[in-house]
């Protein structure tokens, strides 16, 4: 795989564990991670409204968001949302499928793959995946990128390596989550001898 142009949607951003994931492995060069203004509003809200955040809590993530990848923000341009605006799908997802035509997205990272176009946006070259999906190819690409951003995910919040397991086998399944597993609590070195053997 190589560094491909992935817009995430607000329902990955909002979870903690894959959004340390996904945007610690795009700091650290696996992805060219995007997102919108309008899809920072979503993500705010439902921080709010389900995870009991205060407005100037979200507001202070994403702000931490937007400075750490400062070239994540894209504009969404007007012929963009006018090339949706019929597109058979779920009208309040129309300017998350915007976005990833105005950022020249090669993936459109989604936990609702249900409410997009797949073969409308396969014609445009957009491929549509779900977080489980797309840590599956990070830990086939990318096993060390992969293994420093649950590193760095772990050294930044209170649950344990277990806890964070298990949130993620809610959030990808328990096939994807041994999947991640294996790889980010294998050592490199043996990881490396492995792979010259094979």
């Amino acid at each position: 795989m190589s560094l491909s142009v992935t817009l995430a949607d607000a329902n990955v951003l909002i979870s903690r564990t894959l959004r340390d994931y996904f945007v610690y492995a795009a700091k650290l060069g696996a992805l060219d991670i995007h997102w919108s203004e309008g899809i920072l509003d979503e993500t705010t809200r439902n921080l709010i409204d389900t995870f009991d955040f205060t407005q100037e809590d979200a507001e202070v993530l994403v702000d931490r968001l937007s400075a750490y990848i400062p070239t994540a923000l894209v504009e969404v341009k007007k012929r963009d949302e006018t090339r949706v605006a019929k597109v058979d799908m779920d009208a309040k997802d129309r300017h998350v499928l915007a976005a990833a035509l105005s950022a020249h997205a090669e993936l459109l990272l989604t936990q609702n793959v249900r409410h997009f176009p797949r073969e409308w946006m396969s014609k445009r070259g957009i491929e549509l995946v779900n977080a489980g999906a797309l840590l599956t190819r990070l830990a086939d690409e990318y096993p060390d990128i992969l293994r420093e951003a649950h590193r760095l995910g772990l050294s930044s919040r209170p649950q344990t390596e277990t806890d964070v397991f298990a949130i993620l086998v809610d959030q990808v399944g328990e096939d994807v989550m041994a999947v991640v597993r294996a790889v980010v609590t294998a050592e490199p070195a043996a990881q490396s001898e492995s792979d010259s053997a094979g």
